[in-house]
């Protein structure tokens, strides 16, 4: 209603000050809308987040802004109240009522167990959360509609499904209790990542039990003071995790967020791991997509023009019949986001290339840069939105590339892709 008696009032305003006042009301209501999904908590602030991350080209531009404002971490619940979640079959786990941390799902506590010499920790879902998300998911998107803020049609449909899919599959730890045993089973040999051992006798749909990893975020003065050997490594290990998942695997973490993801520091330097905590927001992706990927992907990297275009088309992200500009627009902005892994530091920046030649990844700027290449390729007559999917990968890289700036490796990458080259 305060966006529309702000419509109202833009007409006794001057003509030549109604555009702003327009942005100001925007930006109030935006505000406020944020504010009112932040006291509703729970699956309400889950589904703001979710939007700033996919919403970006359908929402305007305040909107999105103050959505990524909602907080991540959420107070916890007391302890009488997410006990009413365990019901029968947890004999023998003993649970601290003191949690480690509070989502807006969720919230985990430590936990130990007669015989399991491991240290556990025991995830457990808020009481009527998952009775009650379709109808919070319905209600934020009439809100959305009601306020103008978004246009029916294909490209809102289809973010509304993708949307509906991922905050389904947040709450269903069946599913994540299986994928999360497929990712075990990937990585078992390989001595870069660790995946928590994941107890199903102690699982139910409403909580997940899983052996507790000590580590510290990326973030962390531990890890930001290893040497910059280390720091190097990790970086390539999460690099080469993205090519794993989106061209070997076709099983990607969608939610690039650093507390999904640990660094286990090695005491004697050998061996630092990147261990991997959440699964509830992994994608499968079909192979038509992963072959699409690849091809635009590779042939970005080699400056294959056409073929670039050939894997957007098979991403559904163009159309054969779009204009030459919106093609080209695609194709620069593809070439661009690969500047990292290029074999020869001719093609990088000056300011991003170190005196012995390795790529600065911090000091790059990429993702201020990119964003606003494609800021400037939605203004090119004829774009359109590209689908949920490649939003998602373009997320995902956000991610990933902030991960790497937050180690600032200082290193050249042109191998981690080579394989797929070939």
């Amino acid at each position: 209603m305060g966006l529309l008696s702000s419509k109202a009032a833009s007409l006794f305003v001057a003509p030549e000050n109604r555009a702003a006042f327009q942005a100001q009301a925007l930006q109030r209501e935006a505000e406020r809308f944020v504010q009112q999904l932040g006291e509703l908590k729970g699956a309400y602030v889950k589904i703001g987040q979710m939007l700033a991350l996919y919403g970006e080209h359908l929402l305007p531009r305040p909107v999105t802004d103050a959505l990524h404002t909602l907080e991540a971490n959420t107070p916890p619940l007391a302890w009488d109240t997410v006990a009413t979640q365990l019901g029968a079959g947890l004999e023998g786990l003993r649970i601290e009522p003191q949690p480690l941390a509070a989502a807006s799902l969720s919230q985990v506590h430590r936990a130990s167990a007669p015989r399991v010499r491991r240290p556990l920790c025991v995830k457990i879902q808020y009481p009527g959360i998952a009775d009650t998300i379709e109808d919070d998911f319905r209600n934020v998107m009439q809100m959305l509609s009601l306020a103008q803020w978004v246009k029916s049609g294909r490209q809102l449909q289809d973010l509304t499904k993708e949307l509906h899919t991922h905050l389904m599959s947040e709450v269903d730890y069946a599913r994540e209790l299986r994928v999360a045993g497929k990712f075990s089973r990937l990585l078992k040999s390989d001595a870069r990542y660790c995946v928590p051992a994941y107890y199903p006798k102690w699982s139910s749909d409403r909580v997940l039990t899983m052996e507790y990893l000590s580590g510290v975020e990326v973030t962390d003065p531990a890890v930001q003071g290893l040497s910059q050997a280390r720091r190097n490594r990790l970086a390539k290990h999460m690099l080469a995790l993205f090519f794993h998942e989106v061209f070997d695997w076709g099983l990607m973490q969608t939610d690039p967020n650093f507390g999904n993801y640990k660094i286990m520091i090695d005491p004697e330097g050998e061996n630092d791991r990147i261990a991997l905590l959440d699964f509830g927001a992994v994608q499968v992706l079909d192979n038509r997509f992963c072959k699409a990927l690849r091809t635009t992907i590779t042939s970005a990297h080699r400056r294959d023009r056409q073929g670039t275009i050939d894997g957007l088309i098979a991403l559904r992200c163009l159309r054969a019949d779009d204009s030459p500009a919106v093609k080209q627009s695609f194709v620069s902005f593809c070439e661009f986001i690969l500047e990292p892994f290029s074999q020869t530091a001719d093609e990088w920046p000056k300011h991003a290339v170190s005196d012995e030649g390795n790529y600065l990844w911090r000091q790059s700027k990429l993702l201020t840069r990119a964003g606003k290449r494609g800021s400037d390729g939605m203004l090119v007559k004829g774009f359109v939105v590209p689908p949920p999917e490649f939003m998602l990968i373009v997320r995902k890289l956000t991610g990933v590339f902030t991960f790497v700036s937050t180690l600032d490796a200082r290193m050249r990458c042109s191998e981690l892709l080579q394989p797929y080259l070939d």
